[in-house]
């Protein structure tokens, strides 16, 4: 199977980059999907293990969920629609089972490494079974040695990425700018616990587009020639 991977910085507009290269290949994309997945395989509810993400990457939380459940007292918090979490709770299950025709967790009870663990068992069947763009969660690094993979860094400039965020969530451009700053962190410290090495290091990918330079579009059709020469589609 044929398989990229893209790490994009936060802000520089890389999931819709990577959802146009799923859509002209013909590529199955995951991306939150992920994160559904892992939630219905690993027993647990999908808010609850989005905090172990890499947007979302806490040391301290890493570090604390060894040891107890910091997520434990959540209901008791706010008010939780159960109607309506039970319906997507069912509809991510059918997916999941979907997916992955016979498996079974090894364990229900997670912390931030065996969610990273199951990340990897997700994205190893996503590479057995099927043609796929997959979005972060250290992808480039769990495939860097297999064959039939293309892996690119999306990026662009600070500016330009502080007026994307402020466009698209309504915040200033202070708060955007300390945003991107606050989850770029996060990012790499993810990528560097769980994987030991720097989101940034050129010679991980095949490909470092600059969307400062190149609109959606353009890095779009220019991974998909180069998907198409690489694995002779």
């Amino acid at each position: 199977m044929a398989v990229i991977t893209i790490s994009r910085q936060y802000g520089c507009g890389g999931e819709y980059v990577a959802e146009r290269v799923s859509e002209k290949l013909g590529f199955r994309y995951f991306h939150k999907e992920l994160i559904r997945i892992a939630a219905v395989l690993m027993s647990t509810d999908e808010d609850k293990i989005k905090h172990f993400d890499e947007e979302e990457f806490s040391a301290m939380r890493t570090f604390m969920s060894k040891y107890f459940d910091t997520g434990i007292f959540s209901d008791m918090l706010k008010d939780t629609d159960y109607s309506e979490k039970k319906k997507q709770k069912e509809m991510a299950i059918q997916d999941a089972e979907t997916f992955f025709s016979k498996y079974t967790p090894d364990t229900t009870a997670f912390d931030s490494d065996s969610f990273q663990e199951m990340m990897k068992k997700i994205i190893m069947k996503a590479y057995d079974t099927t043609n796929a763009v997959i979005m972060g969660r250290g992808g480039v690094s769990i495939l860097s040695d297999l064959p039939d993979t293309l892996h690119f860094r999306l990026v662009a400039d600070i500016e330009d990425r502080v007026l994307w965020v402020s466009a698209r969530e309504n915040i200033t451009k202070k708060e955007a700018r300390e945003k991107i700053m606050e989850v770029d962190d996060r990012k790499s410290k993810y990528f560097r616990h769980h994987f030991n090495k720097n989101i940034d290091d050129q010679w991980l990918y095949h490909g470092i587009l600059n969307l400062s330079k190149l609109d959606i579009e353009e890095a779009a059709l220019a991974m998909v020639e180069i998907a198409k020469i690489k694995f002779k589609l």
